[in-house]
């Protein structure tokens, strides 16, 4: 099976920048050095982006400045790893959709309640950004969450799993982009934390490192049972 429209999903855009950006292609043509598949080349950089820390920022970030800084949220993450397929020439896309808030992570972060205040009420509901990837067929991946921050999760009893809010007919709808440029700022500009946002992420995002050293001691025990 062809992938129809092949070319607008290798396009770049002002935030998928691999076309601007040398570094991106520069580090995607270093990781998949030996592969003999798109698959083998999908999993190399998917595991890159993957293992970059996760943390709340803006929805609108530049591919090339996730890469710089080397962590991001569920946009940017989704967002790099697009532009690192292709820039190798592999068709890739994005997912947006709807999903029930995560209120138990909400809950471990906002301990604080300063934190809690400032950020006000869990909302009921909120986007999700992923990817799919063609190879072959589209499949879905989700880049967003780190390793150690779903080690974390895991040990204060935190579901990992996303739930897609389901229409009437029962289904979850997903929006296909092959550019969200525009779905990015659009978002962007309904952010629900409009003031002193550096300082609330900041805040937020210490708490996700709180969060990622409670999977890095479960990693370490575990680790530990293995040698002895």
């Amino acid at each position: 099976m062809k992938i129809s429209n092949r070319q607008k999903y290798l396009q770049p855009s002002k935030l998928c920048d691999f076309d601007s950006s040398p570094e991106i292609r520069t580090k995607a043509v270093e990781l998949s050095n030996g592969c003999k598949t798109e698959r083998q080349k999908f999993q190399r950089l998917y595991s890159l982006v993957k293992e970059m820390p996760y943390g709340i920022e803006d929805w609108d970030m530049v591919a090339s400045e996730t890469l710089a800084k080397g962590w991001g949220m569920c946009s940017g993450k989704t967002n790099l790893l697009v532009a690192l397929l292709r820039s190798l020439g592999i068709p890739a896309r994005y997912r947006v959709y709807r999903i029930n808030a995560e209120v138990n992570l909400w809950a471990a972060v906002t301990v604080e309640k300063d934190l809690s205040k400032r950020l006000g009420s869990v909302p009921s509901e909120q986007d999700h950004v992923d990817c799919e990837v063609w190879l072959g067929k589209w499949l879905a991946c989700d880049p967003a969450r780190d390793t150690l921050l779903e080690r974390g999760m895991t040990a204060l009893g935190i579901p990992l799993k996303r739930e897609g809010i389901p229409d009437a007919s029962g289904h979850v709808h997903y929006t296909i982009l092959s550019n969200f440029d525009d779905w990015a700022r659009q978002r962007q500009s309904r952010r629900m934390v409009r003031q002193d946002r550096a300082e609330i992420f900041a805040m937020v995002n210490e708490q996700f490192s709180r969060i990622r050293a409670l999977g890095e001691r479960k990693r370490e025990r575990s680790d530990t049972r293995k040698t002895t």
